[in-house]
């Protein structure tokens, strides 16, 4: 097994212990009705987020730690700031002597630096020597009447100027105040805006995370029972079930073992079937057939297996040709009439578990059929389907657990090989499942579903729905089922 399917496989297992029984049973059913790429990439998706999660958890643990004295260090050395109180004690309209207004103007001015007022109110005019203090103090009320007579501004604007002067200190000292707030508030968001980023998005994943699990509850439980007995990669595995979940006939609430064996549908009037030459002699051996599918869905459920609590549908009718619109319950059945004459001419002895479409048979009295029967081995006949057109391929599958589980194994290795090299389509291996009913309460005799293509891909189709395709195909599996006799 390869060492990352593994590690996959165990993780995801990790994962869906975790989960409520509602919500493993809801993923089940979601991964049931995925095609073998969607499955495999759903599971490396939940495992892949729920790492996500780990490590972004503890990323903003980390972040917590480093941001917390940046946010709260710079709010102490604000204080001074809030303090203009030499600045409240000039009011403003306040009439003064001439004589010292426009001295104090001018000795405060001049420690100041007024390049640009110089620049724009003393261009021109000749008191330029006395510059920097005159221009600030008289402004534009000075600026203007300097070339005329001198009396005038000295008159006029000496009120105003002073008032003007001192508004302005006063007006710029509250305007410190809401930029040092702003500096201090600016130095806190970039922590709590990474605080809140990274807690949203973990909240987020988690909130996807639930309701991916919620909807397909039934489907991570099933999946999760399946990968803890099975030893095949999980990757390969789930990626074929959920093509196949369609073929998968289920039936009602679990059965008891007290509930009555049901009796096999009489067989029509067989149809010889001419013997190949090389025709192996199965005589004493008992061979149990299960057409998959039926004509009519059921509404109602029974439990995937015994050790399980996930539930599905006793019976379906599976999926339909993308060509021919032929019905899965229909072709199975039809091989099967065929794979049953030529079994009997061989010797053996063959007990089908449905010879009409109109039938009411749930999948856990299939797999009693066979148990009960003791027979030599179980033949579970069915078709895929899958979501991509494109996806083909011949398909086993075998329980997963059992004291038959290697040998069902091996063999359908080599029949599954043998199958491809005549259909010339894909063989995409063997799988031990318990997605399957009828495959987990038959694990006491030799059990093996053979899945002959998919409806979904018109090529398969053409192939699996060939008369003589069918008659190679019987031969083959007549010389496969010699190597159960005792």
């Amino acid at each position: 097994m390869d060492p990352d399917k593994n590690e996959l496989q165990n993780r995801f297992k990790e994962i869906v212990s975790n989960l409520p029984e509602e919500k493993k049973k809801a993923l089940y059913k979601r991964l049931k009705d995925m095609d073998s790429e969607e499955r495999n990439k759903t599971i490396e998706a939940i495992v892949k987020k729920d790492q996500e999660v780990h490590s972004a958890g503890s990323d903003s643990g980390e972040e917590k730690k480093e941001q917390a004295p940046k946010a709260q260090a710079p709010v102490k050395p604000k204080e001074p700031v809030k303090k203009p109180q030499p600045q409240k004690k000039n009011p403003n309209g306040q009439k003064r002597p001439q004589g010292k207004p426009q001295q104090r103007p001018q000795g405060k001015q001049q420690g100041r630096p007024q390049g640009k007022p110089q620049g724009k109110q003393q261009g021109k005019p000749q008191n330029r020597p006395q510059g920097k203090p005159q221009t600030k103090q008289q402004g534009k009320p000075q600026g203007r009447p300097q070339g005329k007579p001198q009396s005038k501004p000295q008159s006029k604007p000496q009120g105003k100027p002073q008032g003007k002067t001192q508004n302005k200190p006063v007006a710029k000292a509250p305007v410190k105040k809401p930029d040092n707030k702003q500096k201090v508030n600016k130095s806190k968001n970039p922590a709590q805006m990474r605080k809140l980023i990274i807690i949203s998005s973990v909240a987020l994943v988690v909130v996807i995370l639930g309701i991916v699990a919620f909807v397909n509850r039934a489907g991570i439980m099933s999946m999760f029972n399946n990968i803890s007995g099975n030893t095949v990669p999980v990757t390969t595995e789930t990626s074929a079930s959920s093509t196949t979940e369609s073929s998968e006939t289920s039936d009602t609430q679990s059965t008891t073992s007290e509930e009555p064996t049901p009796t096999p549908t009489p067989a029509a009037t067989p149809t010889p079937v001419p013997l190949s030459a090389d025709a192996p002699n199965l005589s004493g051996l008992t061979i149990v057939i299960d057409p998959g599918h039926q004509q009519k869905t059921s509404e109602e459920n029974e439990r995937v297996a015994t050790w399980m609590s996930a539930e599905k549908s006793r019976s379906t009718s599976g999926g339909v040709g993308i060509s021919t619109g032929i019905h899965e319950y229909e072709l199975t059945l039809n091989f099967s009439m065929i794979l049953k004459n030529y079994l009997e001419g061989c010797g053996a002895n063959v007990i089908m578990t449905r010879t009409e479409n109109n039938v009411d048979l749930s999948n856990q009295e299939r797999a009693k059929m066979a148990t009960s029967s003791n027979c030599d081995l179980f033949l579970r006949i069915h078709a895929d389907s899958a979501n991509d057109s494109k996806t083909s391929g011949i398909q086993m599958y075998v329980p997963s657990t059992g004291e038959n589980y290697q040998t069902d194994m091996n063999r359908g290795k080599t029949l599954g090989e043998q199958l491809a090299e005549i259909m010339q389509i894909p063989f995409n291996g063997v799988l031990a499942t318990e997605v399957y009913t009828g495959l987990n309460y038959a694990k006491s005799v030799n059990s093996l579903q053979i899945s002959l293509g998919y409806l979904t891909n018109s090529d398969d189709e053409a192939v699996i729905t060939n008369e003589e395709m069918q008659y190679k195909i019987v031969v083959c599996l007549a010389k496969f089922c010699e190597q159960y006799k005792k």
